[in-house]
């Protein structure tokens, strides 16, 4: 990577690490079709998978305690369930198609998000194993797991608390997961650990500004710089 795209990679984990902090909205629909824009998909959706386990060790270190150990186990089993096709999914197709893929499946999280306030819906085992099964997925695929558990979090009226705990927990195992089978993103340790620096400083950064930001407004701007960054992620890819 040149110093000129680098620098933008390290804005993009920057922006979404803070979005993350003030917002709510999952760190990787902000960063991952910025990432896969900037450096293409296979490295913007590894480079995802790989900061959001570090993002979402640093956030448990913080919730763990809230953790819903019936929810907990069920979600991380599916998760891992839905990792393998989404890892293989992401195997076969070649850049052109993953970008589009990437892009569709991060509008469509979006989307889902924003509906997501009309569901209503039962806390049951199979809910609660449909919803992990589908974040492992497109966690693997896109980058992209946390739509499936924040449609599934406001659908059931599940407690914020105990949903950011139990979500890290589901992160960081997809993540982790889809790592092993596709392999850690191909860039020097010297980029990547810029890339890590500036998810712990946008998570500083975010905690900081926390206070003085509405979250309301800092969502909709999160799923608005998102949303249009996975547009053009659909576009290139059609385009190549």
């Amino acid at each position: 990577m040149s110093f000129v795209l680098i620098g933008v990679v390290v804005v993009a984990c920057f922006a979404g690490a803070v979005f993350q902090r003030l917002a709510g909205i999952g760190f990787s629909v902000v960063a991952t079709p910025a990432l896969a824009l900037i450096s293409g998909p296979r490295i913007g959706v590894a480079l995802t998978n790989l900061l959001a386990v570090v993002v979402a060790v640093v956030v448990f270190a913080a919730s763990g305690r809230r953790v819903d150990p019936t929810r907990t186990r069920i979600m991380i089993l599916a998760g891992l369930i839905g990792v393998l096709p989404g890892s293989v999914l992401f195997r076969v197709l070649s850049p052109g198609p993953l970008q589009v893929v990437v892009g569709a499946i991060t509008t469509l999280g979006l989307a889902a998000v924003l509906l997501a306030p009309r569901l209503r819906a039962q806390p049951r085992p199979a809910v609660t194993g449909c919803a992990g099964l589908v974040s492992g997925f497109s966690a693997a695929a896109a980058g992209a797991g946390g739509p499936a558990l924040t449609v599934y979090a406001v659908a059931t009226g599940w407690s914020q608390p105990e949903f950011a705990a139990t979500g890290q927990l589901c992160y960081a195992t997809q993540g982790a997961a889809a790592l092993a089978i596709k392999g850690l993103p191909q860039i020097p340790v010297a980029w990547l650990g810029a890339a890590v620096a500036a998810v712990l400083g946008g998570l500083l950064a975010g905690h900081l500004a926390a206070r003085r930001i509405n979250g309301e407004r800092a969502r909709r701007a999160a799923i608005a710089i998102a949303g249009l960054a996975a547009l053009a992620t659909v576009a290139k890819g059609l385009l190549s």
